[in-house]
C-alpha cells in the first residue's frame, strides 16, 4: 500500500515520478510491484499528466558486486518505467552496474573511489557530496526528461 501511494501520490500535479529503490541487490532476490503498486503504475499511464501519462524513471539498481541482474526486479524491468544505469568519470561501466535489456540510459554517477561524486542533500537535510550509484543517475534522468517536457 505504500508503495501505490508513493506512485500516485497528487498525479494532478506530479509529472514524473524518481524511484532509486527495490527489491534486494544481493543477487538472489527476485521481487517486483505487488497489485496495488501495479495498479498505480496502470492509473498513472493512463490518467497522470492531465490525460499524457505519469512518467516513472526508475534506478536499475546497484548489484553489479553480487552479480545482481536488473531483469530479476520487477520495477526497473516494467513497461511502465523508465529505466536508468550509471556511467563511471572514465566512461566505463561502473563496478555496481547491473546490465539488462530494460536499461534505457545512463547518466553520470561515479565508478571508482576517486571519482567525483554527485552533491545533493542526504536524508538529514545537509549538504553531502559523496551520492553515487543508479540512486544518483536516476534523478538526474528526471530533471533531463523534465527539462525536454518543458522545452516540448
Amino acid at each position: 500500500m505504500v508503495e501505490a501511494k508513493s506512485l500516485s501520490l497528487q498525479p494532478q500535479h506530479i509529472d514524473i515520478y524518481s524511484a532509486s529503490w527495490g527489491p534486494d541487490d544481493d543477487g538472489k532476490t527476485v521481487d517486483g510491484p505487488a497489485s496495488l503498486a501495479r495498479q498505480a503504475f496502470e492509473n498513472g499511464i493512463r490518467l497522470g499528466r492531465k490525460g499524457r501519462g505519469s512518467i516513472f524513471v526508475w534506478a536499475s539498481g546497484n548489484g553489479g558486486r553480487s552479480r545482481d541482474h536488473c531483469s530479476c526486479d520487477g520495477y526497473t524491468n516494467s513497461i511502465y518505467t523508465i529505466s536508468i544505469s550509471s556511467t563511471a568519470e572514465s566512461g566505463r561501466k561502473p563496478w555496481y552496474l547491473e546490465e539488462c535489456s530494460s536499461t534505457l540510459t545512463t547518466t553520470y554517477s561515479s565508478g571508482e573511489n576517486y571519482d567525483r561524486k554527485i552533491i545533493t542533500t542526504d536524508l538529514r537535510h545537509r549538504c553531502t557530496d559523496s551520492h553515487t550509484g543508479t540512486s544518483a543517475s536516476a534523478p538526474m534522468a528526471a530533471a533531463i526528461v523534465a527539462l525536454a517536457l518543458e522545452a516540448k
